[in-house]
């Protein structure tokens, strides 16, 4: 009986049916989180190590590789919402990543890296969110049909392990002092199974009109729809608290690297063994959900994990041992829940069919992308000032996004579920 209450906790890894087209957008998701968990983690390190960047700088580039957030997403969303085959836009936008990629790894030249690095963020930063309204709209035309819908967790967990994975090829790439610019050849290989996968997702159904009410509505380009939305009464203050959720999101993620060389001496491949405790432990996270969600509900959610994501800041700045880096590692996996998921969720229930991509494509342009581009700037300029500092600063953002979200957010229910909060 044990045994199988534990299956029925991991449904989408043992015991999931056989749904061809399921796995399919499970192997996408799986590939292009790889892609990004082959050059993040260790990005910064690369730039002050071997580029000669000061933390002031390593905020800048940080910065300017986020500018492509801007642009791309809401045009690539707005295209699939226009019926243009999502499928063909990630082979197009995967296609462009693995050449810029592949031109930065022969060209070992930092300025040009850098603008190269851009372009690939013109192609790819819009991957995610596509991916997700695809895995939305996927799951709509499901249950528009009677059929079954895992959802979103079980499809999402596989990005979390795709992450995970590169960091135990890199530990081999870098061992005896090798160039960290070695990173770049596990993205290539990532980013050419995405490639070669994304001809086995399924056709999406054409968006429909007769979810949208006025004729307006109906004549209205899916971007200011979906924005809209964003701004209404219902989401203002889901997006002002996230904007500071995902400023403090970057102060850690751009120099928690940097922090666990430099402060507590861990050593460059052993950086990613590290952060990815907390990966592993997200898959687990990720499972339970569904569990969480019954009792937390996703606002109850997103408080815990903004939570934690302030006490991990404060514990390792004032605890900077290498047991204290291991450890706070446990509590990362609420923290994506709360910044990478449960928004997500939230979003998917104010679209209706015409913008089901274009709001995903929207919020990560205007409220992810200024958040990481100001957020970086700003800390590069405290971690200038120092590194404990800047987990101080992250930690402050992380508890007010927290206060915005628990004070003025009322929760967005799903369809046909009584608005109580």
């Amino acid at each position: 009986m044990r045994f199988r209450r534990w299956l029925e906790l991991v449904p989408s890894l043992v015991v999931s049916p056989p749904l061809p087209h399921l796995n399919a957008l499970r192997r996408q998701f799986f590939f292009a989180y790889g892609v990004i968990g082959s050059v993040m983690p260790l990005m910064s390190v690369f730039l002050w190590k071997e580029a000669g960047f000061g933390l002031m700088q390593i905020g800048f580039a940080t910065a300017l590789t986020n500018v492509p957030m801007l642009l791309s997403p809401g045009i690539i969303t707005l295209l699939a919402d226009r019926n243009v085959d999502s499928r063909r836009i990630l082979a197009i936008a995967f296609t462009v990543s693995i050449a810029v990629l592949s031109l930065m790894y022969a060209i070992p030249v930092l300025w040009v890296r850098l603008m190269l690095f851009l372009f690939h963020g013109l192609a790819f930063v819009a991957m995610i969110p596509l991916q997700d309204g695809f895995y939305f709209s996927f799951a709509e035309a499901r249950r528009a049909a009677g059929d079954p819908v895992k959802p979103y967790p079980s499809v999402r967990v596989w990005g979390t392990i795709g992450f995970i994975v590169p960091s135990l090829i890199i530990y081999f790439l870098l061992q005896n002092g090798a160039s960290t610019g070695r990173i770049l050849l596990c993205a290539v290989a990532f980013g050419v199974a995405a490639l070669v996968n994304s001809f086995s997702l399924p056709r999406l159904p054409a968006a429909l009109d007769s979810s949208v009410g006025s004729g307006e509505s109906k004549r209205m380009l899916p971007t200011k729809e979906a924005f809209r939305r964003l701004i209404s009464p219902r989401a203002r203050y889901l997006c002002l608290g996230l904007v500071f959720g995902y400023m403090a999101a970057v102060a850690y993620y751009t120099f928690i690297s940097i922090y666990l060389r430099e402060v507590i001496g861990i050593e460059s491949h052993y950086i990613g063994l590290v952060i990815n405790i907390g990966v592993v432990v997200e898959i687990f996270f990720t499972l339970m959900m569904p569990k969480l969600q019954r009792v937390l509900r996703l606002k109850g959610i997103m408080v815990v994990g903004l939570i934690c994501m302030a006490a991990r800041m404060i514990l390792l700045s004032l605890f900077p041992t290498v047991w204290t880096a291991i450890l706070v590692q446990v509590v990362h996996g609420m923290e994506v829940l709360a910044l990478f998921i449960a928004p997500v969720m939230f979003l998917d229930r104010l679209a209706g069919d015409r913008f089901r991509n274009s709001i995903q494509g929207v919020f990560t342009m205007t409220i992810g992308g200024v958040s990481r581009i100001f957020g970086a700037l700003m800390a590069g300029y405290v971690a200038s000032k120092g590194l404990g500092l800047l987990l101080g600063y992250g930690a402050c953002l992380a508890t007010a996004a927290m206060l915005v979200i628990l004070v003025k957010f009322r929760r967005i229910p799903a369809p046909g579920e009584a608005e109580d909060e």
